[in-house]
Formats: C-alpha cells, sequence, structure tokens
C-alpha cells in the first residue's frame, strides 16, 4: 500500500515537471509584435445629379493584403497584421445585407480603397481613412433608379392601399439629413383611425433587370414607429407578390440594402417587376414612416 502511494506521488511530481517545463518552452524565443491598421469609417461621395445622395451605412471593412484576404472586420476596427515592410492594401467597403448581421458581405457596387507600397511597422498603429463611390458607367455599367422627393414623388399607392406617401416640408425635423447637416424633403406617410395600412410601389416597371444570380439592389434610407415590409411583384400571367424583408422600427435615420437579385433569377419569366413597401398599424394608434433616397442599383 506504502508502494502504490509513493508511485503516485511519483508519478504526480513529474506530471506537474513535465507540464510546468512545457508550457514555459512554449513561450520561449522571439515574440512577434504585429502592426495595426485602425479604420473608423468610409466617406462614400457620389455624382448626385446621376448617382443621388451619398447616403451609405457601411457597417464593415474586408482587408486584402497583396492580393490575399485577412478578413472582415466590423468598423470601428483597429486590425492586427504580421507582415513588415512595404505592401498593397485594397480596403472594401462591407455592409449588412437585407439588414441582417449574419449575411455581411462587400458592396459590389462600391469601388475598393487601394493603397499600393503602403509601409507596415512592429507595433505602430496606422489610421487609415478610406473613401469609396459608386463604379462609374466607363468601369462598370451600373444603372440607377432613384427617388430621393426633391423634385416629385415617382411612387404610387397600390390598388388596396388607404393612403399614399406624400412630401414633407424641408423644416420638418425628422426629414432626412446629409453629413453637413442640410434638411431635404423626404417621403411621409402616417396611418391612424380607419387608415390602418398602406402600400408604395414604383411607378417604373421594370423590364430589364440581370437575372441570372446578379446583384440587384434597394437601397432605402427610413425612420418610422412601426414595421415594414419590402418585397417584389412579379408580373407572369398575373401579378405575383414576393415578400421579401420585414423591417423593425427605427427611432432615428437608418438604412437597409436588399438583394431582389436572388428572386428575380427565380422569375426569369417574368415581364416585368416592381418593389413595393408596405405597413399597418398593427395594433398601434396611429403610426408614422418617413422614407428617403430609395435606389434601384444594378448593372445593365
Amino acid at each position: 500500500m506504502k508502494r502504490t502511494r509513493s508511485f503516485l506521488a511519483l508519478f504526480i511530481a513529474l506530471y506537474v515537471i513535465m507540464t510546468t517545463s512545457m508550457s514555459c518552452n512554449k513561450f520561449k524565443g522571439d515574440q512577434e509584435i504585429p502592426a495595426y491598421i485602425h479604420v473608423d469609417t468610409f466617406l462614400l461621395t457620389t455624382d448626385y445629379a446621376f448617382e443621388g445622395a451619398a447616403s451609405h451605412k457601411i457597417t464593415d471593412v474586408w482587408l486584402y493584403i497583396d492580393g490575399n484576404v485577412l478578413g472582415c472586420y466590423e468598423l470601428p476596427a483597429t486590425i492586427p497584421v504580421l507582415e513588415r515592410g512595404e505592401h498593397d492594401l485594397i480596403l472594401i467597403p462591407g455592409i449588412k445585407l437585407n439588414g441582417n448581421s449574419s449575411t455581411r458581405t462587400i458592396n459590389p457596387f462600391y469601388k475598393p480603397y487601394e493603397i499600393e507600397s503602403f509601409n507596415l511597422e512592429e507595433g505602430v498603429i496606422d489610421t487609415i481613412l478610406p473613401t469609396t463611390r459608386y463604379y462609374t458607367k466607363d468601369e462598370s455599367t451600373i444603372e440607377f433608379s432613384i427617388e430621393d422627393f426633391e423634385r416629385q414623388i415617382s411612387l404610387k399607392e397600390s390598388d388596396n392601399s388607404d393612403t399614399t406617401i406624400i412630401l414633407t416640408e424641408r423644416d420638418d425635423p425628422n426629414v432626412w439629413k446629409d453629413l453637413e447637416g442640410n434638411s431635404h424633403y423626404s417621403g411621409y406617410v402616417w396611418l391612424g383611425d380607419t387608415i390602418d395600412f398602406f402600400c408604395i410601389m414604383s411607378d417604373e416597371q421594370f423590364k430589364n433587370l440581370p437575372n441570372q444570380g446578379d446583384n440587384v439592389f434597394l437601397e432605402i434610407d427610413y425612420k418610422c414607429t412601426n414595421a415594414f415590409k419590402v418585397g417584389l411583384l412579379a408580373r407572369v400571367g398575373g401579378v405575383e407578390q414576393i415578400d421579401l424583408v420585414y423591417v423593425n422600427p427605427s427611432a432615428k435615420w437608418n438604412k437597409i440594402y436588399i438583394n431582389l437579385g436572388p428572386n428575380i433569377t427565380d422569375y426569369q419569366d417574368a415581364l416585368y417587376f416592381d418593389y413595393f413597401i408596405s405597413g399597418t398599424l398593427d395594433g398601434a394608434q396611429e403610426a408614422e414612416y418617413y422614407f428617403d433616397n430609395i435606389k434601384l442599383v444594378y448593372r445593365d
């Protein structure tokens, strides 16, 4: 019995010595100290006449070094990098597709920000201020259909809608404002009393949208007290309604990017498409909806 206990004690002692030795050896040698790249946000610029307002919700940066992806990082981000010396960097704007944090992706219509021969130094935090814009027609045949509510409203109410969308006044405190704080006209929908449902839709019938799995983005800026729904109307003999995304209320201006492409691909025989936005009181006494900078963006 004494021998058994002695052997067990010896085994434990040897195990502790070996484990300690291994853990010490694990940290021997030179420790790599990374360089760091810090990115707060992207700045989007647009040609207003063709591309509309420079409204965006870029939430992420996708970082490439010498053509190899390092990862996707939520902004603001301080990114550790083990490379040293001069390297080519590419920073690509990332978004939450359909407003879902589990579907983070690059925005294929925004240009990457590229830096050649960027010097990475051990322990140094370099702050980069990336800019982006839409690809121009010379670079990629991007088409826009824009409702910015600045001149008139091109949206229309559906046959079963209880109300329509109207223009706000510029001095309405709830209107959309640009980065400089300038107020713009917005679209407004009110629900209450016996008016408990609205459905507005594009006036243009889109007949030539790409339907081979291509991206077709619908961008919407919004501020609202109740949820609303976004979808497509496909003309295939009759009109078929395709519900896509339910958007939660937001007390401040927010933005969503919705990819219509997969559903358009599913209806390749459709003669044309309309997009629609709808909402209900859903038990509330009243509801208010503000919309702005609605853009349909796709490659021809």
